[in-house]
């Protein structure tokens, strides 16, 4: 009786051989996640997860007969060794920390709490800056963390931690920075930026800024024949002046009816004055929307507009 051999075939072989190929090189794929700066929560947990599992399906497959011995195995295990690398660098930690930061800046937001949005909005920032330092590339001199780009970090990781920052930590007990607790410890620029914020709230109460470059009054409203045009009564008063004057029929410039609802769609469009690139932001208030475009800078010479879609429904 012939006996069946239990080697695989070189056919079967190569083929267990590429599927761990196809392991690593995925895994690799997935760790560039974690290289990015910009990468989301979302996006971290999911390279998180994802790797250990690589690993776990390339060690099933190193167990078949053959695949461990093969010549090639070592290099398709670099690919995963790569991505295992990424994912214990401390570049990894700090993204935790700031998609935790950003939620955390999200929660003081929406309770108007200005100086918890600075602080942890300026982790966030600082984190992804140091993620971005730790790229590896000679080819463009960039060779990774300094000296004191490591100490940023392990500083950086404290004060995550102080305010439940870290990884395990309980994200409905991140603590609130007070601004008698903490003024002390934290930079004169984040006080003066929470400051400046407090005080675009306390402006924006009155509602959207006139549109008039000349004028400083807040409370304006929408109005006809002026495209996107925001103005007080002083200034209407003044562009139908200005208009009767060119010829136009007098009133031309009204507000509209119903045009600045209390509660409506308001979508705030924040551009690039002196480049490409724009977001939109949306706002459910005058007041929301006049301080989104008051306090919220995406370039270096940030433009906006304020539209309002329709009054929102109860």
């Amino acid at each position: 009786m012939t006996q069946v051999s239990p080697l695989p075939t070189a056919a079967e072989l190569d083929r267990q051989v590429q599927r761990l190929y196809a392991v690593a090189r995925r895994a690799r794929t997935i760790a560039g996640i974690l290289a990015h700066p910009q990468a989301t929560g979302d996006g971290v947990e999911y390279a998180c997860a994802r790797i250990p599992r690589a690993r776990s399906a390339a060690q099933r497959l190193l167990a078949l007969p053959g695949v461990a011995d093969h010549e090639e195995t070592p290099y398709a295990l670099s690919f995963l060794t790569a991505a295992e690398r990424q994912l214990n660098a401390p570049s990894t930690g700090l993204l935790r920390i700031a998609a935790a930061a950003r939620q955390a800046a999200a929660r003081a937001d929406a309770a108007d709490d200005d100086f918890g949005v600075v602080v942890f909005r300026d982790i966030e920032e600082r984190c992804r800056l140091l993620v971005d330092a730790a790229v590896v590339a000679p080819v463009l001199g960039r060779r990774g963390w300094s000296a004191r780009d490591r100490t940023a970090s392990e500083a950086l990781q404290q004060q995550a931690a102080r305010w439940g920052l870290t990884k395990g930590a309980n994200s409905a007990r991140v603590t609130a920075p007070s601004l008698a607790d903490f003024a002390p410890t934290v930079s004169t620029h984040l006080s003066q930026q929470a400051a400046a914020r407090a005080a675009a709230r306390t402006r924006c109460t009155a509602g959207i800024r006139c549109t008039e470059s000349t004028c400083l009054s807040y409370g304006a409203v929408k109005v006809t024949y002026l495209v996107d045009s925001w103005l007080c009564a002083d200034c209407i008063k003044a562009a139908n002046t200005r208009l009767t004057a060119e010829g136009h029929t007098p009133d031309t410039v009204r507000p509209v009816p119903e045009g600045t609802p209390e509660s409506g769609r308001y979508t705030v469009m924040l551009y690039n004055a002196t480049g490409r690139g724009a977001r939109s932001v949306e706002c459910s208030s005058p007041q929301r929307a006049q301080f989104i475009a008051e306090t919220e800078r995406p370039f270096n010479n940030t433009g906006y507009t304020i539209q309002v879609a329709a009054p929102s429904r109860n």
